[in-house]
């Protein structure tokens, strides 16, 4: 059960940085293919983690000591920096424990070189037991708190919290513990473990072989698609906290990462921004609607057929009259009028033709 009380941890005390190590379960290092790769984490720490910018405070003004890491040892006996990882990569940049990937040496040498300060070759730590006695404690400054996580990140944290305390617990239970570990609610916990079961699902199947990789994922946008009862419904949840996913439709959950994560040659994705889930609800409700996104790729011409193709062509034929509308208002202020204009016109008088003949002869079948 949840407890409020946390460990007492030891005193603070100095290790080398060579005996200090990154923590390869650190929630924020998902994105790797190969989290105990040192070459992998300085990638990370360097293109997201701002170790570059901490590696000039460090040099210019020292490394502050008021923040000790968060340390424990593993099964082998080695020192995992649990809580401060990315503390410790630029310190071992700095005193050249560890050397940068090519496309970052020259940046990383110019720090150094400007350094005033001697960069540390040992750090203060605090050492706790086990390190699920960390991990419990670091919730309410990476998920509520002023250093936040990524959603991405703050699941695979919960998920830990969770296997490592409240795996026996029932759901309801589980989610209302890991709630009150991070100061958070037990539907907001419920989302991002569901999003994060869809999610590895996904990564499992290497993204149903997709254009996708891990870093297109906008984990976000699934825990908010689960806010809707249509996708909810339509991917075979029970519910937004449906953790288990038993009756999961694998080839619909295939259709939302293709619609939300694939990208055009252009860089642009179906969906757009996150604001258009509420079309992608309303479109997977209609049989049709999926068919006209599948066949056109266009999520807004796909929620015309939301209400049946007679309301789509009506509201189709509304929006051209009153784009011809504006072409007419237009054409008193518009001087000179060209060849140009004299064409279009012809064929849209045309076009409009066809559309009244062709109508008008489905109607006398009818």
């Amino acid at each position: 059960m949840s407890a409020k009380v946390a460990p007492v941890p030891g005193k603070i005390k100095y290790i080398p940085t060579r005996e200090l190590n990154f923590d390869p379960h650190n929630p924020r290092f998902y994105r790797l293919n190969d989290p105990s790769s040192l070459e992998s984490v300085i990638e990370e720490m360097l293109d997201d983690e701002g170790a570059q910018d901490l590696m000039l405070s460090i040099g210019q003004k020292g490394y502050f000591e008021g923040e000790p890491l968060l340390i424990a040892k593993d099964d082998n006996g080695v020192f995992i920096v649990v809580e401060g990882n990315r503390r410790l990569a630029a310190t071992k940049l700095l005193n050249r424990e560890l050397e940068p990937p090519k496309r970052r040496a020259a940046s990383i040498e110019l720090i150094r070189n400007q350094a005033v300060e001697e960069p540390p070759t040992e750090l203060p730590c605090i050492e706790y037991t086990h390190r699920k006695e960390i991990l419990r404690y670091l919730g309410y400054r990476h998920i509520t708190g002023v250093k936040e996580w990524d959603s991405l990140s703050k699941a695979k944290y919960l998920l830990q919290l969770r296997d490592d305390f409240y795996h026996a617990e029932p759901r309801d239970k589980q989610l209302r513990y890991l709630a009150n570990d991070i100061g958070s609610k037990p539907a907001y916990v419920g989302k991002l473990l569901t999003a994060l079961a869809m999610y590895s699902y996904a990564e499992n199947k290497k993204f149903f072989d997709l254009p996708i990789r891990p870093d297109d994922i906008e984990f976000s946008y699934l825990t908010t698609a689960l806010n809707y009862n249509p996708i909810i419904n339509w991917l075979g949840l029970d519910s937004g906290i449906d953790m288990d996913m038993p009756k999961l439709d694998p080839a619909n959950l295939k259709s939302a990462f293709a619609w939300m994560f694939a990208k055009d040659q252009q860089g642009h994705t179906i969906l757009g921004e996150s604001r258009n889930l509420s079309e992608m609800a309303s479109v997977v409700q209609s049989s049709l609607a999926i068919k006209v996104l599948e066949n056109t790729g266009r999520l807004a011409e796909a929620y015309l057929y939301t209400d049946g193709p007679q309301s789509a062509l009506q509201k189709v034929m509304e929006d051209a009259h009153a784009k011809l509308r504006a072409v007419w208002n237009m054409l008193p202020t518009t001087r000179p009028l060209s060849d140009r204009h004299a064409q279009m016109a012809q064929s849209l008088f045309e076009d409009t033709r066809d559309i009244r003949n062709y109508i008008r002869d489905k109607m006398d079948e009818d």
